[in-house]
């Protein structure tokens, strides 16, 4: 036992150093490149963040539990929207929505968090699912580059004293760090079987309580250190784009190789009613204030905190 706590704690932490690797290496070439900043954004930070989840996703995949997978996702979403936006209003008291691509963009935040929950109602996200997700992450993708004049203008990072040498250093960090998070993600499903079985949890409860805390750190570290540096835009971009694209496209492309079967769906209800609360008040907070408060953060916060003392109390009662 104590050898597979080690084991399932190392794998996190090898998860967050080779996410952190590989994700700042692509920013550099992104920066290297001159990408423009939405393509920077978009398709460097949140989908290279969700590279961790993908990881646990393609080995859940494999060994026939794509359910881990699944649970991993919708806790991710609940997270998102909850802990991190929550902790990066705090950090910057108040997270400015003044950005009418975000505030437009909220909306389909309710729609991307929930969506496969409605989906697999019947306990079942099917192939047929699948496209329905990823029909939905292209009509967003499609209408998010339809607004990209609101936008438009080239990252004016920090340029490197030695591209050369830091051009090399990315490559090799994409080069190391992606085989080192497909091995923390067999690490982590490995070590995820053992315990579900061992405590008699289901594998997406699991996913749901457990590993989407540890595939969700490199989302709070971007997201919390954008609202530190006061860069607003980077902060909720990347918290909604974190809980459209993982829902949406991760699950789609999961769901298309290999189906989720989900037997008992009233273990998800309250999950569903936690995650359309916390997205309510997202939207809502961003669409009427232009603002996420400090107190509204303690709200959302408090949302994830009631969500981990129902699930606890109703194993233990």
């Amino acid at each position: 036992m104590v050898y597979n706590i080690l084991i399932f704690i190392l794998s996190f932490v090898l998860l967050g150093l080779a996410a952190h690797w590989t994700v700042n290496s692509i920013a550099f070439l992104a920066r290297y490149f001159k990408w423009r900043e939405f393509v920077l954004v978009y398709f460097v930070l949140v989908v290279g963040a969700a590279i961790p989840n993908l990881s646990v996703g393609l080995f859940s995949s494999m060994q026939k539990v794509p359910d881990l997978f699944f649970g991993d996702v919708i806790g991710n979403s609940l997270i998102t929207l909850t802990l991190i936006a929550g902790l990066a209003a705090l950090t910057n008291k108040g997270l400015r929505a003044d950005s009418r691509l975000v505030q437009q963009s909220s909306l389909f935040v309710i729609f991307a968090a929930t969506l496969p929950l409605l989906l697999i109602m019947d306990g079942n996200l099917s192939r047929g699912d699948g496209f329905v997700l990823l029909i939905f992450f292209f009509l967003y993708s499609g209408w998010l580059f339809s607004k990209r004049r609101l936008f438009e203008h080239t990252y004016n990072g920090e340029e490197s004293k030695t591209p050369k040498t830091s051009f090399l250093k990315s490559l090799l960090g994409i080069i190391f760090g992606i085989p080192f998070l497909i091995l923390a993600g067999k690490l982590i499903v490995d070590s995820s079987i053992f315990f579900a079985e061992t405590f008699n949890l289901s594998l997406a409860i699991f996913g749901v309580l457990i590993v989407a805390i540890g595939t969700s750190l490199p989302e709070l570290f971007f997201v919390v250190m954008a609202a530190k540096k006061s860069n607003n835009w980077l902060a909720l971009g990347g918290i909604i784009g974190d809980v459209i694209v993982l829902p949406t496209f991760g699950l789609g492309i999961i769901a298309i190789f290999s189906p989720i079967e989900i037997t008992v769906f009233s273990t998800f209800l309250p999950l569903f009613i936690f995650l359309l609360i916390a997205s309510i008040i997202f939207v809502w907070a961003i669409r009427t204030g232009r603002k996420i408060t400090s107190q509204e953060a303690i709200v959302l916060l408090s949302v994830y905190g009631c969500f981990l003392i129902y699930e606890i109390a109703s194993r233990v009662w």
